[in-house]
């Protein structure tokens, strides 16, 4: 029975030694073990190619930040910080951020930027509100600014008591560049040029809804006064000057 055993052993050590990815006292070449440890390179990761999964993981919190309509904010998160972490696709595609306090609020200021529109409004902009209604906790609205007519930009964002009734509304200044006719030549050829169209779009503040959150609409009044205004300073000016405007829908005098 040992003479049997210590047959089985060389045969087996013979066999491992023979191995070429194994050396002559039975243990792994260190090219042997490299390779091992490296595995083949991953081409897809849960069922994603690797590249759609990492686009995936930035997207992931914006789906789901947009999806609830809430995010939460941690205790001393700069602004940008914060939403660089619950928007990671929509708020570095923008620069226009702005903090401001549009309505009373114990818990802070609301914060607003612009993105490109997408869809139907690939021209137009999309205002991406962060609005504080709980400690931390931020109720997360879009409003549509629609194209002008081609590439249009948000020129500026202002708050002013557009209705004269003690709350001050949300006016959005857009700009876009136009091309237009400028004059023919004398072989009768058409030539156009650019011209800069701009609008003001007034949003109203009109309460909070069932569930305690704080709610927006566009003034149903239209502002002709604002129409081609092309500086904020230049619309608060004309909000000084007396109107023929009809009153707001909502606040209709009996």
């Amino acid at each position: 029975m040992r003479t049997l055993l210590l047959v089985w052993v060389v045969l087996v050590s013979d066999a491992f030694s023979s191995h070429p990815a194994w050396g002559a006292h039975g243990w792994p070449h260190r090219a042997s073990l490299c390779q091992a440890s490296a595995g083949p390179t991953p081409t897809a990761v849960f069922g994603l190619p690797v590249r759609d999964h990492l686009v995936s993981q930035t997207q992931d919190p914006e789906t789901r930040t947009r999806q609830q309509g809430v995010a939460t904010r941690r205790p001393g998160e700069a602004d940008t910080t914060f939403l660089r972490r619950v928007l990671p696709v929509s708020f570095p595609a923008s620069t226009d951020l702005v903090a401001y306090a549009w309505r009373p609020s114990a818990f802070g200021k609301q914060l607003f930027f612009s993105v490109p529109g997408t869809g139907d409004n690939a021209y137009g902009r999309e205002l991406i509100i962060l609005d504080p209604f709980q400690p931390n906790t931020y109720a997360l609205y879009s409003l549509t600014l629609e194209s002008l007519g081609d590439a249009t930009e948000l020129a500026a964002l202002l708050f002013a008591n557009v209705e004269q009734n003690g709350q001050k509304e949300l006016l959005a200044l857009l700009s876009c560049s136009l091309r237009e006719p400028a004059f023919r030549d004398k072989q009768g050829r058409q030539h156009y040029g650019r011209v800069t169209q701009y609008q003001t779009l007034v949003f109203q503040y009109v309460g909070m809804n069932s569930a305690g959150r704080p709610q927006y609409q566009p003034d149903p009044t239209p502002h002709p006064e604002l129409d081609n205004l092309s500086s904020a300073a230049a619309v608060r000016q004309a909000l000084t000057r007396p109107s023929q405007r009809r009153p707001s829908a909502t606040h209709v005098p009996k």
